[in-house]
């Protein structure tokens, strides 16, 4: 985890650990927009505030253009 601003941002393998998800399953999740982050570079980032929306269950798939399904 980085704290960059004050805004918790979480890596994959972050995410592979608290989730105890694979990382293949964590970079779909990624993917298809069930946890909302960004990519910057090769590194996906999630903020608190994104991985607990996908903890509660607040998150929807997105279609290959960004849009909820």
């Amino acid at each position: 985890m980085k704290n960059i601003g004050g805004m918790k941002l979480y890596e994959v393998e972050d995410l592979v650990r608290m989730l105890k998800l694979s990382r293949v399953t964590v970079q779909a999740y990624l993917r298809a927009g069930r946890i909302r982050g960004v990519k910057i570079g090769k590194r996906w980032h999630v903020t608190d505030s994104n991985l607990r929306d996908f903890l509660s269950g607040n998150t929807k798939a997105r279609d290959s253009a960004g849009r909820a399904r």
